[in-house]
């Protein structure tokens, strides 16, 4: 997976900024990523294995028209950048997926209050 990151350079990994914060463009949809030092508890709620101090949480998160559409979390071992890249790709991929099945939900959802209300005003 090529890796477009949005203000940064161009290499093939990625940075972020002071704040553990990246943004990147994948599928057409911005991407913002946060990544974080894991707790004990991070490491349960992942993987349920024993704690190691060199892993951290990735969070990607989509936001449209102000509306976090969906959010999706990784754990990755900061010192392999393979288990980072791995990550991050697995995290674009799955939040845009997971965008896209939230918006077809809503767009259901809202046809349905539509035709309700459409029937009740005949």
């Amino acid at each position: 997976m090529d890796l477009c990151q949005l203000g940064a350079p161009a290499d093939p990994g990625f940075r972020l900024d002071l704040e553990g914060r990246a943004r990147f463009l994948h599928e057409g949809f911005t991407v913002e990523v946060q990544v974080r030092r894991a707790t004990p508890e991070d490491v349960q709620d992942y993987y349920e294995h024993e704690y190691d101090p060199d892993e951290v949480v990735m969070e990607g998160t989509v936001t449209l028209c102000g509306v976090d559409v969906a959010t999706v979390g990784a754990l990755a071992n900061e010192c392999d950048a393979d288990s980072m890249r791995e990550a991050l790709a697995r995290i674009l991929d799955e939040v845009v997926d997971d965008v896209h099945h939230t918006v077809a939900r809503l767009s259901v959802r809202v046809q349905e209050i539509n035709r309700k209300h459409r029937a009740k005003q005949t």
